[in-house]
């Protein structure tokens, strides 16, 4: 039965119209889409300025929840609102920067804490994934309870960045490396919500790809 949820959940996580956010200020109404949530947030600017701007920050704190960066740029006709007095504006602006100017194509920013090291890292092939988690994250164990088994099959390095001090309840197999961020990697990468997931080619750092869950990461097997 849990499986059964469990790809369910998933199932409906794949769809942009999945009615998945709770409503702001009215706890007993059903679920509704990122379409509706933005038609929801119009609604609330037009009858209250600071219920608009605690509806700004109230979908901001789910929908980077989901780690669906497409989702997260669809805020910035609010953050960009000069009467939008929401808290995360500044927040909702950096990540979204930070979204369009890491693009595929560029360099990969290096990252060396402690021992670790990305330019000297060796693997067995020529493509890198980097995942960052966090162990409390949903939609991180949603990913990795699929992630984990597929890495393995394909034989793809995984590097798992945790982005807190969380105790990690996951086993990861013996071809992933595991680091924990500092604060200046998770701002050169974006990282606001988890899971991001970066390809990149191992010696050129250079990113190849940007995918958001699984199902878009197998469609560049070809690189692996």
């Amino acid at each position: 039965m849990k499986l059964v949820f469990l790809l369910f959940s998933l199932s409906l996580f794949g769809q942009s119209t999945a009615k998945i956010f709770p409503v702001f200020d009215q706890p007993l109404a059903k679920c509704i889409s990122i379409e509706q949530v933005i038609l929801h947030i119009r609604t609330v600017k037009a009858k209250s300025a600071s219920k608009y701007g605690e509806a700004v920050d109230f979908y901001y704190r789910k929908i980077a929840s989901t780690g669906r960066k497409k989702w997260i740029e669809k805020l910035e006709e609010f953050s960009l609102d000069p009467a939008c007095p929401a808290l995360s504006r500044s927040k909702i602006n950096a990540q979204i920067e930070r979204i369009r100017t890491l693009q595929i194509g560029e360099k990969a920013p290096e990252i060396h804490i402690n021992n670790f090291q990305l330019s000297q890292y060796i693997a067995d092939k020529p493509t890198v994934l980097l995942l960052f988690y966090s162990p409390s994250c949903f939609h991180c164990t949603e990913l990795l309870v699929d992630l984990i088994p597929y890495s393995e099959k394909s034989k793809l390095p995984v590097i798992a960045i945790q982005i807190d001090e969380e105790m990690n309840p996951w086993t990861f197999p013996s071809h992933w490396k595991m680091i924990k961020a500092d604060e200046k990697v998770r701002k050169e990468y974006g990282v606001f919500s988890t899971p991001s997931l970066f390809l990149i080619q191992r010696k050129s750092r250079q990113i190849s790809a940007i995918p958001e869950n699984l199902t878009e990461l197998k469609e560049f097997e070809h690189l692996f």
